[in-house]
């Protein structure tokens, strides 16, 4: 059976500052540069295929957000 990993962003506490996306290590977190949260912040994206490879739930991104933007992390079955 096939996994897939999910990260729940809080788009609302996130103040993209960019620590989780230099440390994440296939690249799957980003600025999104074209709208802004309610604190006037460019917030942080998460997709599952990053530059270098697809997330592996390895939860970096989870232990180095400064601002608990970075939710929860999920496995999930494919087709889940």
């Amino acid at each position: 059976m096939s996994t897939k990993a999910i990260v729940e962003i809080n788009e609302a506490k996130c103040k993209g500052c960019e620590i989780c996306v230099v440390s994440c290590p296939f690249g799957n977190l980003s600025i999104d540069k074209t709208r802004f949260n309610k604190n006037g912040y460019h917030p942080v994206v998460w997709k599952y295929e990053g530059s270098k490879g697809n997330c592996t739930a390895c939860s970096i991104c989870y232990y180095v957000c400064p601002d608990y933007a970075i939710q929860e992390i999920k496995i999930k079955a494919a087709g889940e």
